[in-house]
């Protein structure tokens, strides 16, 4: 069930710096900014074009799945003009510019390009992004987006605008890698390793809190966040259970044997997907996982009894060695509170989890 990478066409420039150079990050203070923060610089005319207009709508889509509108990336935009060095150490910056444009704001965008790299663009209109590491600050993703003329850079970006989505995801998903698992549960990934015959990274904080037969549920509570992940499997017959009523089906029967409020005092209640809110319908994508076919899903999930709900994010991959269809979900109850960043922390998790990596046919 392995399938190709998707591969955006990044073009690095290597010559594309800024006119302060590429420094060794070593000597370079840390990247700042808020998580999910991203801070756009183009010319204050083009902002307001189609250009401005098509940058926005990429970057500023909602997170699918979240019971209330919350934005994928938090935009700051600044005037070129107004870029101090402080600016400069954000820890994600998107540069702008198309060279027909002749204002100062973009000629100032157009200068952090060297001229040879500055006549690959006018010559190849392919070439419309590259991307850089700790370019002003340590820790720091930069991208360039470019091109001969407004009409050939909103090509490519009508083209590619999910693909720049996923980048930034990507991005912050490996930010939280870095703080998450500095100190991880390692005998709780065990565990699930001996009892589900799979791997996925646990952070320090989240314990364990049901292990049975072909099911595992970790959790991390505090006074406002309850953060939950568990794992199921059931056997692999058929491409069709990568469907969105397949799955729905599969973990309404999971939840309703595991998971449920206080069963004193609320014997009869249980989690349901949440299909009833025509506006935050479960949404299903494919994508690639550490190499293999995989399908998400979000959505929103409830109560059979309507008293507590909340978004999840699920996977569902098969191991081809065991033959066996795995779901992994990650859900959070904290009503009233903003919860993008709390999804994209469960969703940094669960995409660490691996199946067996050897084909049948190697085992054969």
């Amino acid at each position: 069930m392995r399938n190709f990478i998707f591969v955006l066409p990044l073009i690095f420039l290597i010559n594309c710096t800024g006119s302060d150079g590429k420094k060794n990050s070593s000597y370079l203070q840390n990247a700042a900014g808020q998580p999910g923060e991203i801070i756009i610089t183009m010319d204050s005319a083009q902002w307001h074009t189609s250009i401005g207009v098509k940058i926005r709508e990429i970057f500023s889509q909602e997170m699918q799945g979240l019971p209330r509108e919350e934005l994928l990336f938090t935009l700051r935009y600044v005037d070129p003009r107004k870029m101090t060095s402080l600016l400069k150490q954000a820890k994600n910056l998107i540069f702008v510019t198309t060279f027909d444009a002749k204002s100062r704001g973009a000629r100032i965008v157009q200068n952090y390009f060297t001229p040879e790299s500055a006549q690959m663009i006018r010559t190849d209109p392919k070439y419309f992004l590259s991307l850089a590491d700790d370019q002003y600050a340590k820790g720091q993703k930069v991208m360039y987006l470019f091109g001969q003329s407004e009409q050939s850079l909103l090509q490519n970006l009508n083209d590619n605008s999910q693909k720049l989505i996923d980048h930034f995801n990507r991005v912050e998903r490996a930010r939280l890698q870095e703080t998450l698992f500095k100190k991880s549960q390692k005998s709780i990934s065990k565990s699930i390793k001996k009892q589900m015959k799979c791997d996925i990274d646990i952070p320090y904080g989240y314990e364990m809190a049901l292990i049975d037969s072909g099911f595992v549920w970790i959790r991390q509570m505090d006074a406002e966040i309850d953060k939950n992940i568990f794992i199921t499997y059931t056997p692999y017959y058929d491409r069709e259970q990568f469907e969105k009523d397949y799955i729905i089906k599969l973990r309404d029967s999971i939840c309703k044997k595991y998971l449920y409020e206080d069963r004193d005092e609320m014997p009869d209640s249980y989690l349901v997907t949440e299909t009833e809110v025509p506006f935050i319908p479960v949404q299903n994508r494919q994508l690639n996982l550490n190499g293999f076919y995989c399908v998400e899903t979000r959505g929103l999930w409830r109560t059979n009894n309507h008293t507590m709900g909340g978004p999840f994010i699920g996977i569902t991959i098969v191991d081809e060695v065991l033959n066996r269809l795995y779901y992994v979900e990650g859900f959070v109850y904290s009503p009233g509170k903003p919860q993008r960043e709390t999804v994209r922390e469960l969703e940094t998790i669960i995409h660490t989890f691996r199946v067996n990596e050897k084909k049948k046919s190697e085992n054969q």
